[in-house]
């Protein structure tokens, strides 16, 4: 039957070459362009045959140019363009008053229209309303959407445009004859507009440096010995008192007197060598806190005082 419908073409074309009527445009040059369009068909050479088809079709548009080019697109897996050129040539030969076109173009269109394929678009809810959809980089209108439109059978492109989106690609492939339907979604905002990530959780404050345990050591050495030196100092103060009293002109009535003084000679002793004591603390602490690295395991020092009589004694954890 193919064969059949080729020759009844290869007839028509043979008779109609070269008595085309003339018409607006180029048809010299139109004639020459489907006449070497035809013998490259005839050789199997269709797509070598389609520019010079295609340009007789632009010079001067005929029924027979029409399928010829369509049978010739039909060949080379362009079927929604044959699908069109037929239905054009059915038109065009009925204007022109060719009735053996007419049947042709016809029946030809009839055979090729189960072999299309159909893809349906669909915009997801969510897309914006001023989407913009792109199939194989023709725009299709809102009357597109939803409907099943005839494609080629082979890899297709569908790209939603949306103004301050990024475009949102879909490719796949359709086979002679499938129907398919895809829900298409608008891309992720564009320009760094993006949804940012949620922030991670609150960090814990870092903690302050710990003290270097001679800030501790050296201060509470400090304060101990200021306090030694101070009650020390007030008792050597009182015992003073006590052996001029019992001691007028430096002369001691018992033995009992003595003692007083030599009990306030030692605590101005003890409390001479407090105060000295408290200085070098302080100064130990001053460079524990200016100087020295704090040590993260040891736990913090502490620094206590005793104060007897006749005696001062520190005491403390380091």
């Amino acid at each position: 039957m193919t064969d059949m419908r080729i020759g009844a073409c290869a007839i028509a074309a043979a008779v109609l070459l070269w008595h085309l009527p003339a018409a607006a445009g180029d048809p010299a040059t139109a004639r020459e362009q489907l006449k070497i369009g035809y013998l490259l068909a005839q050789e199997n050479k269709c797509d070598e045959a389609l520019p010079h088809l295609v340009e007789s079709l632009r010079l001067d548009p005929k029924a027979i140019t029409l399928i010829n080019l369509a049978d010739c697109e039909e060949k080379v897996g362009k079927l929604s363009d044959a699908m069109s050129h037929w239905v054009d040539a059915r038109a065009r030969a009925q204007s022109e008053g060719l009735r053996p076109i007419e049947e042709e173009a016809t029946a030809r269109a009839t055979a090729l229209e189960p072999r299309l394929a159909r893809l349906t678009i669909v915009l997801a809810p969510s897309a914006p309303k001023d989407a913009v959809v792109e199939r194989d980089g023709v725009v299709l209108g809102a009357p597109s959407m939803g409907i099943p439109l005839p494609l080629d059978p082979g890899a297709h492109t569908i790209v939603v445009k949306v103004r301050g989106r990024e475009d949102a690609a879909t490719q796949l492939t359709l086979g002679e004859g499938e129907a398919k339907r895809v829900e298409l979604e608008a891309g992720p905002p564009s320009g760094g507009l993006a949804a940012a990530p949620p922030p991670p959780p609150d960090a814990e404050p870092a903690s302050k440096p710990a003290l270097s345990p001679l800030v501790f050591i050296g201060f509470g050495v400090a304060a101990a010995g200021v306090a030694a030196g101070s009650v020390t100092g007030l008792m050597a103060l009182g015992a003073g008192s006590t052996a001029r009293t019992a001691c007028p002109d430096l002369r001691c009535a018992d033995a009992s007197a003595l003692d007083d003084v030599e009990t306030g000679r030692t605590l101005g002793t003890v409390s001479t060598i407090s105060f000295i004591v408290a200085g070098a603390g302080a100064a130990v602490g001053v460079y524990g806190l200016l100087w020295a690295k704090p040590s993260a395991t040891k736990p913090a020092p502490s620094v206590g005082v005793s104060v007897a009589p006749a005696s001062v004694s520190l005491r403390g954890s380091f």
